[in-house]
């Protein structure tokens, strides 16, 4: 078998990697879910944006759909 080794630099690689995705995403979620501005159906539809597309999704609502206004 072969034996998977960490170094320091992949170990630092890594938690950069998922740094984001463990603070940016939980927030982005439950920053919708607590939004008094959307509606039901845009709340659900930004969640299923930031699941689908965790980096993206989160980046995303939160320089624009933090925004956005209820039509």
């Amino acid at each position: 078998m072969a034996e998977i080794t960490l170094g320091t630099s992949e170990i630092v690689m890594v938690v950069f990697a998922l740094l984001p995705w463990i603070v940016l995403v939980p927030f982005a979620i439950i920053d919708s879910i607590r939004s008094s501005r959307l509606t039901v159906v845009q709340k659900i539809a930004w969640i299923v944006f930031i699941i689908i597309a965790p980096y993206l999704g989160a980046i995303v609502y939160l320089l624009w759909g933090r925004k956005q206004k209820m039509v």
